[in-house]
């Protein structure tokens, strides 16, 4: 099970769980108090106080000040881009088949 540690008001926070959602990926979502110092299960888990922060098994993708990038790159990579258009799925011009 994924777990995302993040508070509902991180803008860095709100890609990650759209991603998230469009991927159709369950996940536990754990809010952490908006103080650093208080975010002991984040610090914890993850050797980090910055958000958002991932854990799938053994995999610990942990917070960086205002980025998500490497967690963007992993979910996408692991459970696919769903913004990449597959080939066979392009529309072919009018008059053309493919068979």
């Amino acid at each position: 099970m994924l777990v995302l540690f993040q508070r509902e008001t991180c803008p860095d926070c709100k890609p990650v769980r759209e991603l998230l959602t469009r991927l159709q990926v369950s996940y536990l979502n754990v809010n952490v108090p908006k103080p650093r110092e208080e975010r002991y299960e984040l610090i914890r888990t993850t050797g980090s106080k910055f958000i958002p922060a991932l854990v799938d098994g053994a995999t610990i993708i942990p917070g960086r000040l205002r980025e998500n990038a490497d967690i963007i790159a992993y979910l996408k990579e692991r459970f696919g881009d769903p913004d990449a258009v597959a080939p066979e799925a392009e529309p072919q011009p009018a008059g053309e088949s493919t068979a």
